[in-house]
């Protein structure tokens, strides 16, 4: 077996865990190519990728993971851990599930945003939003289009449209509706809007959205949380169900509902 091996050293001072689970790999007579930010190895004979980290971590290795049509296995070495399966206490049960094959695939409806002839690929979240450190203006003006209809208009911070996966982060945080992961369908929720009748949309998934900025202070569009480009006014954004989704390995009694309430529960 041969994995694809991301480290993040910032959630692992002094890399004692990164030693464990390296060890732990070889122990199994599993190959492993440890790969940096930016970089592609080549993808020849790989069966999944370890990721330790938070789950901001695991956000930015997606790409690959995609790319190269790899599950991932994510090890939480932050706080929440919402996308990882196991813990740090746990890597010798993760590297032992992983080798017996006693993991099941837990796929992902992963979201195609395009803005200026520019793919980006999403598992979280699009979003067009203020650019806080602007003062020209408040508040930022967007309007919604699902399956070419106009649904929405806001005047407030932003807006987020968020996969299953992504409902319970920004968008639950702005007031958005949690979804199951095996749902069909994404999310619209305004952010600090300036009008009590903006209420989140759930659509399917299938249905192509699109997002205009028309106007106010200045505005980005962010990517998981990156920003991917400044937006200028009648700028529009298309989004989408992406062709491939992206695969994590689960245990098999894996529960969402269990998850969500261990999570949330102290916060």
């Amino acid at each position: 077996m041969k994995v694809l091996l991301y480290i993040n050293e910032d959630k692992d001072s002094g890399g004692r865990n990164a030693e464990k689970l390296k060890s732990l790999l070889s122990g199994k007579q599993i190959e492993y190519v440890e790969f940096k930010d930016g970089e592609f190895p080549e993808n020849e004979g790989l069966d999944g990728i370890f990721v330790l980290g938070g789950d901001g971590t695991i956000l930015r290795r997606t790409e690959i993971a995609n790319a190269y049509c790899l599950p991932i296995i994510g090890i939480n070495a932050g706080k929440l851990g919402f996308l990882s399966e196991f813990e740090i206490s746990e890597m010798e049960e993760a590297v032992d599930c992983f080798v017996s094959g006693n993991l099941v695939k837990d796929e992902r409806t992963t979201m195609k945003v395009v803005y200026n002839g520019e793919s980006f690929y999403a598992l979280n979240d699009a979003i067009v939003e203020r650019r806080y450190e602007d003062n020209r203006g408040m508040v930022i003006n967007v309007s919604v289009k699902i399956a070419c209809s106009d649904t929405e208009s806001v005047i407030g911070d932003g807006v987020i449209v968020a996969t299953p996966t992504g409902s319970t982060g920004y968008s639950l945080s702005a007031g958005g509706s949690v979804l199951a992961p095996g749902i069909n369908a994404f999310c619209v929720t305004a952010v600090a809007p300036h009008s009590l009748r903006n209420r989140p949309i759930i659509f399917s998934a299938d249905n192509p959205c699109e997002l205009f900025y028309t106007g106010g202070a200045k505005a980005g569009l962010y990517v998981d949380g990156k920003l991917v480009a400044d937006l200028d006014v009648n700028d529009k954004v298309s989004i989408g169900k992406a062709e491939r989704p992206t695969v994590f390995l689960r245990r098999k009694n894996f529960d969402f509902f269990r998850r969500l309430r261990l999570k949330l529960q102290d916060r």
